[in-house]
């Protein structure tokens, strides 16, 4: 390390010791001790072979710690993103004299094309209504306010993008009621909101499907079917549970927040609580009761459970993508529902894990473009499919 690398190292560090450090430089001497474990002697000059191996581990490491730097900063302040990566890399390159690869030996751009070349927008409020009669509304296409009415309930659309039902005539609503069915579809591409008749808010995640009664009044309980993700806000009801059916297990709630994913594609289906209580009774006859922060991930008849952040599970109704440690496969199959896009893998599967979060607004290459920065994974967009090489 020469004098001038040393310099900027020793202020920096000075800066962290006083508490002035900025985020892009804790970042940075997080990851440079995590990747090293070195001790402050160090600092004071290196070998030949030293600085080789530190350059090599460099390589190797680096951009996992920093972004494991950054999912641990993101679980206290979501306002941190992914483009702290690319910070704290660039101050690691002027601190140290150290870098990822040598100029000549940095991938090239797939075809000379890179993911800033071509725009896939994000997805929206995009859904298609089932009705009991079988009718179908488009609801992108429908205009704002009443869609129909039936046995009693009122079901309309508002200006900005949610389906609400609302009981008109109780007396209208008999035991029949309680044997119409309506549907809300998501696709790729697209979420929504539902105001259920007993009170309850559902938010629908992308390529997600709800089936509900069009009243819950005949009903003992409150049971609804979910295909994909949803978030649940149940209106407290002690009289009657409320039931979220999916297809290895039932989650029942009072009243509570809560949130399920049950995507096929996924590997495991994963009900996280956020307020109040739940039981998720599995196919197999298992049963668990979950306590607020907790997550149960249902794999096969394995159930494990654990205490998580619980903005990491709900990031999506909030409009962000949040990754904590994930992989490459993971974090595509999210970006492929929700951009509505095609994922290839070509040649190696990058095995690098990465943390951060980012707006589920920006396009597409938004999102990839910080991934990119890492130096561990590679995009390029052709169409509406997205290539991924390491």
């Amino acid at each position: 390390m020469d004098q001038l690398e040393k310099k900027r190292f020793l202020e920096i560090l000075e800066k962290y010791n006083s508490g002035n450090a900025s985020e892009e430089e804790v970042g940075f001497l997080d990851a440079y001790y995590k990747a090293f474990g070195l001790r402050a002697d160090y600092t004071a000059g290196l070998e030949e072979n030293e600085r080789a191996q530190l350059k090599t581990d460099l390589k190797n490491s680096i951009s996992e710690n920093i972004l494991s730097h950054q999912a641990d900063m993101t679980r206290k302040k979501r306002r941190i993103v992914f483009r702290l990566a690319a910070s704290a890399a660039a101050i690691v390159v002027i601190a140290i004299g150290l870098f990822y690869q040598p100029q000549a030996d940095k991938p090239a751009p797939l075809a000379g094309q890179g993911v800033e070349q071509e725009q896939i927008v994000p997805g929206g409020n995009k859904a298609m209504l089932t009705l009991a009669n079988g009718k179908k509304i488009i609801l992108s296409d429908a205009s704002n306010g009443t869609l129909a009415e039936q046995a009693g309930v009122q079901i309309s659309k508002t200006a900005d993008g949610q389906l609400v039902y609302k009981i008109l005539d109780p007396s209208q609503q008999d035991l029949n009621t309680g044997n119409q069915f309506n549907t809300i579809e998501t696709p790729k591409g697209g979420q929504y909101q539902i105001h259920l008749p007993d009170g309850s808010t559902v938010w629908l995640n992308a390529a997600s499907k709800l089936t509900y009664p069009s009243s819950f009044s005949s009903h003992t309980n409150r049971k609804v079917d979910l295909t994909g993700e949803a978030y649940f806000e149940i209106a407290k009801d002690h009289s009657r549970p409320f039931i979220v059916k999916t297809a290895t297990q039932e989650v029942e709630v009072l009243g509570t927040h809560f949130n399920v994913n049950s995507y096929e594609d996924e590997p495991a289906v994963k009900t996280t609580l956020l307020e109040g209580s739940v039981k998720v009774n599995t196919n197999n006859g298992s049963n668990r009761i979950l306590k607020p922060g907790q997550q149960l991930a249902l794999t096969g008849n394995t159930i494990h459970i654990a205490n998580i952040d619980t903005e990491l599970a709900v990031a999506w109704k909030n409009q962000q993508f949040v990754f904590e440690s994930d992989d490459i496969r993971y974090i595509m199959r999210m970006v492929s529902r929700w951009y509505n896009v095609e994922v290839e893998y070509r040649g190696p599967i990058p095995e690098s894990k990465f943390g951060g979060s980012v707006s589920r607004f920006d396009n597409v290459s938004e999102v990839l473009k910080p991934l990119e920065l890492t130096g561990r994974v590679r995009f390029k967009i052709e169409g509406k499919r997205i290539i991924v090489t390491k």
